[in-house]
Parts: C-alpha cells; sequence; structure tokens
C-alpha cells in the first residue's frame, strides 16, 4: 500500500512513497505540500511537493482518513474514522504541523468539506441506524455551532460557490423514500427542501457559477440534474452502470462520470445534459480529476490497477499508467504538473 506521484507531462510515477495504509491525499491551496492520511499506522504524512520528501509526520491515533484544507492554506481539518475516544476531527496548524484541536463530531463521519470563505466546515456522519447527521464548525473557534438532521446514510456534501447553499447526497437504501438530496442554509443552519432524485445517490457536484447541481444515482445507471435557484430536478441524463464520481472540467462546459460496473466514463454536454461521448477505461473506474486547465482527466481504476489518461478535447484514453496499488483519490498540484494518489484501504 502506498501512494505515487505521477509526473503530468509524461504520465509516469517518479516516485512511490508511504508504504501502508493510505487513505486519503490533498494538496495545499498554494501546491507546496500535500499532507496523506496513514489509516492503518495512525499518522497524517506531510511531504514537500518540490522535494517529493517527508517532512513531518502527525501522529493521530484515532484513524485518520479524510483531509482537507481551508481555502488560505493555514489548517487541515482530517477526519477521523477509528477514534477509540469517539468520532473525532482533528485540526492541524499547517505552518508548524502541530495538533492544535480536536472536535468530537457525529458518528461514523466519512467527509469533510469547507464553505469558499474558509468560515464553516461541514462534516458528513454515516451512520444509517443510530441517526444521520451533518457536523457544523466553527472554523474561527473549532467548535460545533451547530448539528443538522439529514437524510438516511448521508455520503457527499458540497457547497455553491457562493457558499449560501449545501447539498447533502443521502445514499440510504434500496428505500425510495431514502434517495434524496438535502438542502442546507448554510446562514441558518438548517434543512429548507429535500429533493427526490434517484436510487443511492452518491456523488454530487455544481457547475462553477453554482445553477446546476449533478447527482450520480448509483443503482439505476442516471445522474439527476438539479436546478439549485428552485432544488428541483429539471432532467435525468442515463449513463452507466453504478456511476459513482461526477466532476465539472474547470470551464464548467463538461461532467465527467465514472461508470464503476461497465468500465467507461460518460462525457456530459451540460448546455444540453446528453451524454457526448463514452470512455471505456479500466475496471472499477472510482475517481475522475481534471488538470487545472482542463485538458486532461485522470481516471482511478480500482480493480485493474491502473489509471486511465483522457484527452478532454476528443474524450480518448491517451496513456495508461499501471500501478500495482488499489486506487483511490487524486490531487493535482494548483500548477497541473504533478498528480498525488492515494491507495484506498
Amino acid at each position: 500500500m502506498a501512494t505515487v506521484v505521477i509526473d503530468v507531462s509524461t504520465h509516469r510515477v517518479i516516485v512511490t512513497l508511504l508504504p501502508a495504509g493510505i487513505s486519503g491525499v490533498s494538496v495545499t491551496p498554494d501546491g507546496k505540500l500535500a499532507y496523506v492520511t496513514n489509516l492503518d499506522d495512525d499518522i497524517v504524512s506531510v511531504i514537500d511537493v518540490k522535494t517529493l520528501k517527508v517532512v513531518a509526520t502527525i501522529l493521530i491515533e484515532q484513524g485518520p482518513s479524510d483531509v482537507a484544507f481551508t481555502p488560505d492554506g493555514k489548517l487541515a481539518y482530517v477526519i477521523n474514522s477509528a477514534s477509540e475516544q469517539g468520532n473525532t476531527v482533528t485540526v492541524i496548524d499547517v505552518k508548524t504541523h502541530s495538533i492544535i484541536a480536536t472536535i468530537m463530531v457525529g458518528l461514523n463521519p466519512n467527509v469533510v468539506a469547507f464553505t469558499p470563505d474558509g468560515k464553516i466546515a461541514y462534516v458528513i456522519n454515516n451512520a444509517s441506524e443510530q441517526g444521520n447527521t451533518v457536523t457544523v464548525i466553527d472554523v474561527k473557534t473549532h467548535s460545533v455551532i451547530a448539528t443538522v438532521m439529514v437524510g438516511q446514510a448521508p455520503f457527499d456534501v458540497a457547497f455553491t460557490p457562493d457558499g449560501k447553499i449545501a447539498y447533502v447526497t443521502n445514499n440510504g437504501s434500496s428505500s425510495q423514500s431514502d434517495n434524496t438530496v438535502s438542502v442546507i442554509d448554510v446562514k441558518t443552519h438548517s434543512v429548507i427542501a429535500t429533493v427526490m432524485v434517484g436510487q443511492a445517490p452518491f456523488n454530487v457536484a455544481f457547475t462553477p457559477d453554482g445553477k446546476l447541481a449533478y447527482v450520480t444515482n448509483a443503482f439505476n445507471a442516471t445522474v439527476s440534474v438539479i436546478d439549485v435557484k428552485t432544488h428541483r430536478v429539471i432532467t435525468t441524463v442515463m449513463v452507466g452502470q453504478v456511476p459513482f464520481d461526477v466532476t465539472f472540467t474547470p470551464d464548467g462546459k463538461l461532467a465527467y462520470v465514472t461508470n464503476v460496473d461497465n468500465a467507461t466514463v460518460s462525457v456530459i454536454d451540460v448546455k444540453t445534459h446528453s451524454v457526448i461521448a463514452t470512455v471505456q477505461v479500466g475496471e472499477g473506474p472510482f475517481d475522475v480529476a481534471f488538470t487545472p486547465d482542463g485538458k486532461i482527466a485522470y481516471v482511478t481504476n480500482e480493480d485493474d490497477v491502473k489509471i486511465s489518461v483522457i484527452d478532454v478535447k476528443t474524450h480518448s484514453v491517451i496513456a495508461t499508467i499501471p500501478i500495482d496499488l488499489q486506487l483511490g483519490r487524486i490531487a493535482f498540484t494548483p500548477d497541473g504538473k504533478l498528480a498525488f494518489v492515494a491507495e484506498l484501504t
């Protein structure tokens, strides 16, 4: 188990780092550091992006999994999914790589996201049997200021670009009543609408202009397109089997959707909400990410341990990067020169 660093100009692995139990990876907004969570060893490794060397190791002792930086890059929030003290988030000062706070959240936390202004953090607590909540944290004080009840088994959260609204997918079960998106007013931290979507909604993403949201529905091979002004589904796009991740190009003109069960990526024209290409990739495509210039997409294929490199202009695979590990999330540096790929555990 490891994390790998890829030279994007050549699409080749230039170094493999940190064997054992990698789970998540994130790059600071200035591109100088990468934080890698290690679930098995209970640590966060800090990598200098210039030298590709570990410059600090932070002991968490609580099963660190997801990690995210505040927009200014001064703080990192780390989700602890195996904490003996309960379900927590660790707050790290990025300048000193030291722990400055530990925050109690809900059961089974799995995702953390910040508002665009960095003042608020939302933590998704994915505990279908013991309550389904979002923990709201004031980033200035690192204190919980609200707990929002959402639908069954919440999975993902995204904020509109203006930070006024958050969408939470409720993955639930096969029951139709669970297949919803909770719409949260970030000013009041209250649910203002519940949107019925397809079966087993996983990921949600907003267009860069914030006018639309795309939601992947795993059990009926669709993407729900939501008008953010009205919080209503305006169309449903048929894609491949078990769609999982959805990501927009930086200009917002296209959406790429990974289809886990038929080894494809569906390319959707956002203007028409129609599939304009289907790209054959590796088995079990999981995550998709674009270089900052939007010219290249990387897709991690979990089952056949490869990364598919897609030319976004032609929607064709131009390279395949073999990597001997169970591939998970991708993080590009802001200049688009390097990609960090973490292994799932």
